[in-house]
């Protein structure tokens, strides 16, 4: 079976103690079964301090974060002790494959990188070249005959992305939820909170409009990935249209914060529009009674 990703994916790679927002701050750290395996007899001193950092939770066994919210293994120089110590292949499945995401079908599977990464925002979202989707590798798994309904999300996604890809960003689709942007900014307050400084981020959404022309290709490159990564669990075309609306509604809330910040500091450069949406991923596509939240406004 083969599995696809955008051409930038390949781009990515992490930036560990370069990382401004690191993963491992602030995110529960779960181990997979197999890891627990090998962790239960690891050796030596690593060994006997991971099992002792240990603890289980209603959602399964992780690290016991420390007061501070940073994994107990994340060293003062922002590098993992684990993987300095014994390798990549060490850490847990959760660690090795963020900010990865897999969506499955009969005969393929897709995968991304996702915008909570502050180094996979600046790559999707500084693309210049048409994004399109390429083989990256094949697993073991033979494919299936894909169904009816598979045939034709595949078809009205492969619509939609060229949409996006080829027309200026139209954000009639939501105006059937009949809400301003100040409305949506309130249901946003009203959401699980991951980090404070997103009411910050929040408090700048205006219903104004400005001229953000030098940034239409990375909020493009945004409305696009919205919509790849969401059309893609749809199980009929009522769900499909309420996650399309839910892609641009994402683009719209950035866009507009970018342009409360415009009318804050005179400017928004792609860099601050890269942190914008790295917030957003973060509070509501991490969080899935969220993203549920906000796609149920449109079912």
């Amino acid at each position: 079976m083969k599995i696809l990703a955008p051409n930038y994916y390949k781009s990515f790679k992490c930036i560990a103690d370069k990382c401004g927002h690191s993963c491992c701050i602030g995110w529960d750290v779960y181990i997979d079964e197999e890891t627990l395996e090998r962790y239960q007899s690891a050796e030596g001193c690593l060994g006997a301090r991971i099992r002792e950092s240990l603890c289980e939770k209603e959602d399964g066994v992780c690290f016991e974060m420390r007061a501070d919210g940073r994994c107990p293994f994340l060293n003062d120089t922002g590098l993992c002790d684990i993987i300095c110590e014994r390798g990549e292949g060490y850490i847990s499945e959760i660690c090795r494959e963020h900010p990865r995401y897999y969506n499955f079908f009969a005969d393929r599977t897709e995968m991304g990188i996702g915008l909570s990464c502050e180094e996979a925002a600046r790559i999707i979202l500084s693309q210049t070249e048409k994004t399109v989707l390429v083989t990256v590798c094949e697993d073991e798994w033979e494919p299936d005959e894909p169904s009816a309904w598979e045939n034709t999300l595949q078809t009205e996604r492969e619509k939609l992305f060229n949409k996006i890809q080829n027309e200026p960003i139209n954000f009639d689709v939501l105006k059937k939820a009949g809400k301003n942007t100040s409305e949506w900014r309130e249901i946003l307050r009203s959401l699980e909170r991951l980090d404070s400084l997103w009411d910050d981020y929040l408090d700048l959404i205006t219903d104004e409009d400005a001229d953000l022309s030098h940034l239409e290709l990375p909020l493009q490159k945004l409305l696009l990935y919205f919509a790849y990564r969401h059309t893609a669990n749809a199980e009929d075309v009522a769900e499909l249209l309420a996650r399309i609306s839910f892609a641009y509604l994402s683009c719209l809330v950035v866009r507009s914060i970018c342009i409360g910040k415009m009318k804050k500091d005179g400017k928004c450069e792609l860099a601050v529009l890269c942190e914008f949406a790295r917030a957003y991923s973060a509070e509501i596509e991490y969080s899935e009674e969220n993203t549920e939240a906000l796609i149920d406004i449109f079912r």
